[in-house]
């Protein structure tokens, strides 16, 4: 027996084995780039239901689940419809037009996609199919109407599953397959899928106005062309319609009342202090100064909290005291919603920046930026009475877990303002938190005008206080004199 030339041959083989991997990993990162992934276990873990599809699969992920096999068969249907809007179309034709895809879709998951490659086919034509019928028979119902949508409760939930990170094929597996039966319009599909999401970003009033509706739906298609970016999938092209810092912007204005300040006014100091209204504290030092304090805290520093009417809901302001922030319904699925946005915003950040930019984190800042104001139940309760937050939660201390949480796995470069849009606002409100004028001027609000009573007691020892004053002004004079 010659162990030694077994042993060469050993080497020769693993060595081969390992170089052919090489290899096939610098096909890989020359081609498509990863841009559909799994949550991590340790951050789906808490929140697990609002990762994962309730009624339909797409995508290898949740492929063959039991859960979803009754969709299977409106897949089928589907498929047949989708067929019959072209005679010239043929399964073997769609199938062919797909082979072509296959190795590009494949590199488009970060994990390897284990089906072989006819059932892989399979799944990107059922799935491609169904999202182009469902958009078709929804916004041309005249021309084929559809039993899903006489159950009221699977629009709202098929709309989440499409929206998740896990359950995606890439974009453009349904773009080849709605470009065989529309071959002349090639933002058509971008068309009916913005008019889908468009209820997340309309008012009502827009919602009602069919003109203001199309309108607010072609900025949209107009705003996402001109980032000039390609969309991998759909919830991509959800989180594009947030890619831009939105409008709002913190201003500091000056006035007189910031240069009226205890620090500057000692007579003042030593008055406040004599009345106990002012406090030595360091409470700035020893909080992250890219957070800022919780709504309860802010508030008794002299912020005042109001709705902003804005529709978007990340358009978030700061300007003289007042902090206004849009209305939100927190429920499972906006929960859902941002939990994966965000998400695929910590992957796939990269993707989504317009040319020459930075990447957008702008649901990560508004995540972490909510997640600061929400300490305790009192947060909730405080923004919720201002108008700003309607809980849909069972409880307030599930609303304020869900931010903490969501906060906790998020990574944010708060020092960047092109990632983090809400630094300006963060520094301005931390700017007013911490300045002693405010902080006095609240106290002395809260404690002292807060009912007639002590207004009263307040004025009289003001008097009172005067009164020595001149008592003993008027006992120097005599002195002299």
């Amino acid at each position: 027996m010659d162990v030694g030339n077994d042993s060469i041959d050993i080497q020769n083989s693993l060595a081969d084995e390992l170089q052919q991997k090489l290899l096939e990993l610098a096909r890989e990162q020359e081609g498509e780039k990863f841009t559909i992934f799994r949550v991590p276990y340790h951050i789906r873990q808490n929140n697990k239901q609002l990762y994962e599809p309730r009624i339909v699969s797409i995508g290898p992920y949740y492929y063959k689940d039991d859960a979803f096999q009754a969709m299977e068969k409106h897949k089928l249907r589907y498929l047949r419809d989708y067929l019959s809007r072209n005679t010239r179309n043929s399964i073997n034709h769609c199938i062919n037009k797909l082979r072509g895809l296959e190795s590009r879709a494949r590199r488009c998951y970060f994990e390897d996609v284990k089906l072989e490659s006819e059932e892989f086919l399979k799944m990107m034509l059922l799935d491609g199919c169904f999202i182009i019928e469902f958009l078709i028979k929804l916004y041309h119902p005249h021309v084929q109407s559809d039993e899903i949508f006489d159950v009221g409760w699977v629009l709202p939930i098929l709309r989440n599953d499409l929206l998740l990170l896990e359950n995606q094929i890439p974009f453009f597996v349904i773009q080849e397959l709605f470009n065989l039966i529309v071959p002349r319009d090639g933002n058509a599909l971008v068309r009916m899928l913005l008019k889908y999401l468009s209820e997340e970003y309309l008012s009502e009033e827009e919602k009602a106005d069919t003109q203001k509706k199309e309108k607010k739906e072609k900025e949209k298609e107009e705003h996402i062309l001109a980032i000039g970016v390609e969309i991998k999938h759909i919830l991509h092209m959800y989180h594009l319609c947030y890619v831009r810092s939105p409008t709002a912007e913190s201003t500091k204005s000056f006035h007189i009342k910031e240069w009226l300040s205890p620090i500057k006014l000692p007579f003042v100091h030593a008055f406040l202090l004599k009345l106990g209204l002012r406090r030595k504290t360091n409470s700035m030092n020893e909080r992250d100064p890219h957070t800022i304090p919780s709504a309860t805290e802010l508030q008794e520093a002299g912020i005042t909290f109001k709705r902003n009417m804005s529709n978007k809901f990340l358009d978030i302001k700061f300007q003289n005291g007042i902090l206004e922030i849009p209305f939100v319904t927190i429920e499972d699925t906006r929960r859902s919603r941002l939990l994966n946005l965000v998400s695929f915003e910590q992957y796939n950040a990269n993707i989504s920046k317009p040319c020459n930019t930075n990447p957008s984190m702008n649901l990560t800042s508004y995540a972490c930026f909510m997640g600061s104001l929400f300490k305790s139940a009192k947060d909730v309760t405080l923004l919720t009475e201002k108008g700003i937050i309607e809980n849909l939660l069972a409880t307030n201390e599930e609303l304020v877990s869900f931010f903490n949480w969501v906060t906790m796995c998020s990574y944010l470069d708060y020092e960047d303002p092109e990632a983090n849009y809400l630094k300006d606002v963060v520094i301005n409100v931390n700017r007013y938190y911490n300045s002693d004028w405010h902080k006095w001027r609240a106290r002395l609000k809260r404690d002292y005008f807060a009912n007639p009573w002590s207004t009263i007691s307040f004025i009289a020892a003001c008097v009172l206080l005067v009164l020595a004053a001149l008592q003993t002004l008027y006992s120097v004079l005599a002195f002299y004199k």
